[in-house]
């Protein structure tokens, strides 16, 4: 009797001290849930914060390349045009940190009407205060409405054409394509006259941080974003590259469904 007690006592002591054990345990687990959380999240709100601070530096260095305040001289020049063009580099790499963040969450695509041609004119014009590489744009056929989000698309295209542009090479500068696809979607083809790329270079092409034969540094990051997106919209992306004529990259976007599917 007095040795069943004895286990008795002993089991609830060992039981009581399970509970403060698992209790503890419990804490340190959502504590480090919170901080894995936290840690995960501080690129997407670093990218956040930063985004105002350099679209100033963008505008005003843009005010000063359109010499509103007064006139510059070659070497100014060159200064604020450099400025400019890291500054909407940056805000790229920005945009690419918080759509990865976005799609990475599991967020639901914002739906709705967008003509993939007044995206790409929008991309162009943007990025022509860039470079002083030709942007050629062929749009072919009637509106192209596609139930897609907006904001993707607009990095979409933005990040294709940023991407032929660093590759780019020549008068022959970069060429974006746009018809209607067989299934009446969008057919997207965006051609660099660079270097194009061989094996090595295409195997590693959307892999983040990794660079080939690049006119000038990237974020790495672009080209997995833009597979991303059109993984979201249930869309495709191939490349089709010669070394030493160029890569054209291929996208086909889905129309899509107006009811939000």
């Amino acid at each position: 009797m007095i040795a069943a007690i004895i286990i008795a006592v002993v089991a609830a002591g060992i039981i009581a001290r399970l509970a403060v054990l698992n209790s503890r345990l419990t804490s340190e687990l959502e504590r480090a849930r919170v901080e894995v959380t936290r840690y995960e999240s501080q690129p997407a709100v670093v990218a956040h914060e930063i985004r105002t601070p350099l679209s100033l530096i963008e505008a005003s260095a843009e005010l000063l390349m359109g010499e509103s305040p007064g006139p510059l001289n070659e070497t100014q020049a060159s200064f604020v045009s450099t400025i400019f063009d890291n500054a909407t580099q940056a805000i790229g790499i920005a945009e690419n940190s918080l759509v990865q963040r976005r799609l990475k969450d599991g967020a639901a695509l914002r739906l709705d009407l967008v003509d993939i041609r007044d995206v790409v004119g929008d991309a162009a014009q943007s990025l022509r205060r860039t470079t002083d590489i030709p942007i050629l744009v062929d749009v072919r056929g009637g509106i192209l409405p596609l139930y897609a989000d907006e904001q993707l698309i607009r990095q979409l295209v933005w990040n294709l054409v940023n991407n032929a542009i660093r590759h780019s090479e020549g008068e022959d500068g970069v060429r974006v394509r746009v018809n209607q696809a067989e299934d009446g979607g969008a057919l997207l083809e965006v051609t660099d006259h660079g270097n194009g790329m061989d094996s090595a270079d295409l195997e590693r092409f959307f892999t983040p941080f990794a660079t080939g034969s690049s006119r000038r540094p990237g974020s790495g990051i672009g080209m997995l974003v833009s597979q991303e997106i059109v993984a979201a919209h249930g869309g495709k992306i191939m490349v089709d590259t010669r070394p030493d004529v160029g890569t054209t990259i291929v996208v086909l976007l889905p129309l899509g469904n107006p009811g939000g599917e």
